[in-house]
């Protein structure tokens, strides 16, 4: 009887109650953050499986406050908005919520449609705010507010217990191995350093940590942009070989990687992500890793996650209202949130960080930002999600520049506090760190800004660097090129897990004299075709590199053959590749990146994880 006195009473038209519009909103939150948290795991899986349980949670409260908003207008109008205009508005809002979450796997295109037609049923359900209908939302509530209680409390459950699981089943380690920390500083080119000759004091603790181990004066990425690289230094083969080429791509889910291999050994392993976009579980980079902090290192972040906040905040970008990326985390979250775990136990470990302050845009923080500039807020225009080629004067370009530079001086000082900490609690000494970046950086050569449109020498060219003492000579300086997608190799071999074969090759070797450098394997990087930008080379197709102590030749579906002496010509602006005097080389290198290219069906099969049949 009260129920059908609560429906006869919202059927009518006088004035909204907000009751009415608290019940619409907690309803359309609930489907909303319900919907885009299954769609995450079920078909974009763009975020960690928790972002189910923070939608469900937190869209009930955004609604709501615009549900308030509403009731506030209406009242204002002293209430002459209907119903179903109200409950179409707050049903719109939800739909086009779950578009834009689509929009994660699908064309944006097809988001829209996705989000136009359901805002479109949206809306012939409002015009039927009824009996019927109020009904309906006031009985499935209750059960929506459950299914939100169960998540928000079973998949953090889940998780935990998950790591737990695999912490407490690990195998035997001796107290002596080493940790290892991997530090991959996003975006680095690596001529921009102290130790690598930069005109500026823009790393004066990497440089510390370079005369305490091994430098490798031209380590090469596997591509130029961070999903395929980060890519191959976890799985030790290049992007051909694991397929991660475009973010269509997810690493095959039984990939042989470092931290499985670690794992196996007894390590625990962990990963803290500032570059959740392309670094994360999504696309299979989890693989080994027991705790993966990719996402929700506050409550601030996990609320920037939402399609509708993150879309917000994208639009505003768009429109030169904000020049930070939403959510952004910087390398003190990153040491803060690594150490907390390091430090729950005192079992070898194995962290791989990422660092994105040096990332566009361009905005570590203050002081950093304007240290090598006279402007207080130099950079900030260019912006990759915003722009991919903005039109820079040489004044701009230079401000960008300067901020940069910041930037590594910010990572810089982070990484020196990061190794204090481990020093003071006794953990630095038997820790092998390794430094280097997952790829470079363009600043106008060849008319480029940015990364992931070429392979030219300042986009794959990044800092690689090992400290450990006793164990790594210190002092010791590498000219021979080599690739990132060696360090898992190096790592197994210095820690002592060479009895199962992992792929690549350990850069020990360099040092240590059992190599001879000049028949080392000459490294190479790949981008595959991405129509962003007629601008760039990687519009018109898939680009390869390969690099010698003094020649770079790579084949660019644009510019045709192209062949520079790097070490003579560093700006790469005379292309030898006619040159009769270069054709023997230029037919050797060829021959050498076609012969690695081809490889790759061997290759692939030692790349893969035994499963447990396999293993039986």
């Amino acid at each position: 009887m009260a129920e059908k006195a609560v429906i006869a009473s919202s059927s009518g038209k006088g004035r909204l109650s907000l009751s009415e519009v608290v019940r619409a909103a907690v309803w359309c939150g609930l489907v909303a953050g319900l919907a885009e948290g299954v769609i995450d795991l079920t078909m974009a899986h763009y975020h960690a499986p928790a972002m189910l349980s923070v939608s469900a949670l937190t869209y009930p409260f955004l609604f709501v406050a615009v549900g308030a908003l509403v009731w506030f207008l209406t009242a204002w109008l002293r209430g002459k908005a209907h119903r179903a205009a109200v409950f179409a508005l707050l049903a719109g809002t939800a739909t086009y919520s779950i578009g834009r979450a689509m929009g994660t796997f699908a064309p944006q295109w097809q988001a829209g449609v996705s989000a136009l037609g359901i805002a479109v049923m949206a809306a012939v359900l409002g015009a039927m705010w009824a009996p019927a209908t109020i009904r309906v939302v006031r009985r499935t509530t209750p059960w929506l507010v459950a299914v939100a209680l169960v998540c928000a409390v079973v998949i953090p459950a889940w998780g935990m217990w998950s790591e737990r699981e695999a912490t407490e089943g690990l195998p035997a380690i001796s107290g002596r191995s080493p940790n290892v920390l991997l530090i991959i500083v996003d975006t680095l080119r690596a001529d921009h350093l102290t130790p690598y000759g930069y005109s500026r004091d823009t790393s004066p603790n990497i440089a510390q940590i370079a005369q305490q181990g091994a430098l490798f004066e031209t380590a090469i990425s596997g591509s130029s942009w961070t999903l395929p690289s980060h890519a191959t230094m976890m799985t030790g083969v290049y992007p051909h070989v694991h397929g991660v080429v475009t973010t269509r791509k997810e690493l095959a889910p039984d990939s042989l990687t470092l931290p499985w291999r670690l794992r196996e050994a007894g390590y625990r392993t962990g990963a803290f992500s500032a570059n959740n976009f392309f670094f994360n579980r999504r696309y299979g980079l989890g693989q080994g890793f027991a705790h993966f902090g990719d996402y929700f290192f506050s409550a601030t972040d996990a609320w920037n996650q939402l399609a509708l906040v993150s879309n917000a905040y994208n639009e505003a970008n768009r429109l030169g209202w904000r020049e930070n990326t939403l959510g952004r985390q910087t390398a003190a979250d990153i040491n803060r949130a690594a150490l907390r775990w390091i430090l729950a136990d005192k079992r070898p470990f194995f962290v791989a960080l990422n660092y994105l302050d040096v990332h566009d845009p361009y905005v570590p923080p203050q002081p950093y930002r304007h240290m090598f500039s006279k402007k207080l807020d130099p950079g900030g225009l260019v912006n990759i999600g915003v722009n991919l080629l903005p039109h820079l004067s040489p004044a701009q370009m230079q401000d960008e520049m300067d901020a940069y530079d910041g930037g590594i001086r910010y990572d810089d000082a982070q990484i020196g506090k990061l190794l204090a900490a481990l020093r003071e609690h006794g953990l630095l000494k038997n820790t092998l760190v390794i430094i280097t970046g997952d790829h470079g950086e363009a600043f106008g050569e060849h008319g480029l800004i940015t990364h992931a449109n070429a392979l030219y020498f300042p986009l794959i060219h990044v800092p690689l660097i090992f400290r450990w003492p006793s164990h790594v000579p210190a002092g010791m300086r590498i000219a021979q090129p080599v690739s990132t997608k060696d360090i898992g190799a190096t790592v197994l071999a210095l820690v002592g897990q060479t009895s199962r074969p992992f792929p690549g090759r350990s850069l020990a070797e360099l040092w240590d004299g059992q190599a001879n450098a000049s028949q080392w394997p000459s490294p190479i990087s790949e981008l595959a075709l991405m129509p962003f930008d007629p601008d760039f080379p990687d519009f018109y197709g898939p680009l390869n590199s390969i690099i010698t102590p003094t020649l770079q030749y790579i084949i660019d579906p644009k510019e045709g053959p192209l062949l520079y002496a790097w070490t003579k010509d560093p700006g790469e602006e005379h292309n030898l590749s006619q040159d009769p005097s270069y054709a023997s080389a230029l037919s050797r290198l060829q021959s050498e990146l076609q012969a690695e290219t081809h490889a790759w069906p061997s290759v692939l099969a030692a790349s893969t994880r035994p499963t447990t049949k396999q293993t039986e």
